[in-house]
């Protein structure tokens, strides 16, 4: 398990690394309205794909058939039935958008109301199609935790996004050369998991046996995953239709610095740790509440420092950084920083998958989505757009009750799991004020 964290972790922060210089370069050439759209359109699109989502790497990884040919053949078809109905799906949303904007469904000015937003999301559905491509060995390898592979992997496909990216800013100052490098580095992607990950290739098939156990695990993932989304992203659609283009453009900035912590923290989430947890729970119950123990220490000192270290100086990051015209993002990171805290408890999801209770994280999801649906909109309507950041906040640790009982009632609530966040969190802040102390001496201004 460590083995494979230290490749995803290294291959993670790399990633980042890459994604923040393409980030830092483009916004020296395209405008905040700019990078308002293309997180439009793919907070729009994530939206379907998650509301597709039926756990087809999750069941490769945790069902005992998981290496035999039929299932993988018959997992690849769902995904690629998947991939042809989320297409037409896009479709249909950017004519959808196309005529409420002409009907007047949103409010002007707002970003559902760009006129290139439709065709835009008319050329992202190809994205849908090369994913849907993907070869069963990028589950295979997840299975085997091939931490190295998936790394590497990981990385040319961001390398040729941002060559992609970056020469077509260049060149066109449009904001078509961002959605031109996501759909690069999706071929990408498709053509090395075929190419370069070892392992058996499977052939589409259906079997009937297979499709049932993929699909009756997958109903709670993708019942699952809809709440999920709206729990993580949803205040990107509720925004949407609040803010103009270039305010949430702004926001969507401060959103990718966040999401450099947040992606590598799903990333082990995903890769590492249900992997780990599902091959200790096939092993032994006792064997699978050590490891959640020791690997949920872990998570809590890494969120939890990083968490203080944002909420009293994250806005260096932005101020350092970007000119001008993005330092609003600062305060929003700062705030935004808080829900590192809040997620801590995805390790203890990711436990009750590989338990076999999927319907816990469900109802975890829909609380994290009720608190967003109510909490952004009336935060916005008492206090703008920092009110809606608080309501965004304040509803990712909505959640926190269910998950404290599952704990309980597993045996899980132990001293040792719940006693290293609260001193580190204080640690973090007391650090990042002593940081922004020292800036601010340092530079003579805040």
């Amino acid at each position: 398990m460590l083995k494979a964290a230290g490749w995803l972790v290294g291959g993670n922060l790399m990633s980042q690394l890459l994604r923040l210089v393409s980030n830092l370069i483009l916004t020296r050439l395209l405008l905040p309205e700019a990078f308002g759209l293309v997180a439009a359109v793919n907070t729009l699109y994530f939206a379907l794909v998650m509301f597709s989502d039926f756990g087809i790497w999750q069941s490769v990884v945790r069902s005992p058939h998981g290496e035999h040919p039929r299932f993988l053949g018959t997992a690849w078809m769902v995904q690629l039935l998947r991939g042809v109905v989320l297409c037409a799906i896009v479709l249909a949303m950017a004519l959808m958008l196309h005529w409420g904007a002409a009907a007047g469904w949103f409010a002007l000015g707002t970003v559902y109301t760009d006129e290139r937003l439709p065709l835009m999301m008319v050329v992202f559905s190809g994205s849908a199609l090369i994913q849907g491509l993907e070869s069963m060995k990028l589950a295979l390898a997840q299975r085997e935790l091939q931490g190295g592979r998936l790394a590497r992997l990981e990385i040319t496909t961001q390398l040729v996004a941002m060559a992609v990216t970056l020469m077509l800013a260049l060149l066109t100052r449009s904001v078509w050369s961002l959605l031109v490098g996501t759909l690069a580095a999706s071929a990408t992607r498709t053509l090395m998991s075929h190419f370069y990950l070892v392992g058996q290739s499977a052939r589409p098939c259906w079997d009937s046996l297979y499709a049932k156990e993929i699909l009756g695990f997958g109903k709670w993932i993708f019942i699952s995953s809809i709440i999920g989304f709206l729990a993580a992203h949803g205040e990107k659609l509720i925004l949407g239709g609040t803010l103009s283009t270039s305010v949430f453009g702004i926001f969507s900035i401060a959103s990718t610095l966040l999401a450099a912590v947040v992606g590598l923290y799903g990333a082990l989430n995903a890769h590492v740790i249900f992997s780990s947890l599902s091959m200790a729970q096939r092993a032994d119950h006792a064997e699978a509440r050590r490891v959640y123990t020791k690997v949920q220490q872990l998570a809590d000192a890494m969120l939890a420092l990083l968490a203080g270290l944002l909420c009293t100086s994250g806005q260096w990051a932005v101020w350092l950084m970007y000119d001008a015209r993005y330092h609003e993002a600062g305060w929003m990171l700062q705030g935004l920083g808080l829900t590192l805290l809040a997620i801590r408890y995805q390790v203890i999801e990711q436990y009750m998958f590989a338990h076999g209770q999927p319907a816990w994280v469900s109802a975890n999801n829909a609380l994290r989505a009720l608190g967003l649906l109510v909490l952004v909109p009336l935060g916005y309507r008492l206090g703008q757009t920092p009110g809606a950041i608080a309501g965004v906040v304040l509803s990712q640790f909505a959640s926190w009750p269910l998950s404290l009982w599952f704990k309980w009632r597993n045996g899980l609530l132990t001293w040792a799991s719940e006693a290293v966040w609260p001193a580190v969190l204080l640690l973090g802040m007391g650090l990042g004020w002593l940081i922004d102390r020292g800036l601010i001496a340092l530079l003579g201004a805040r």
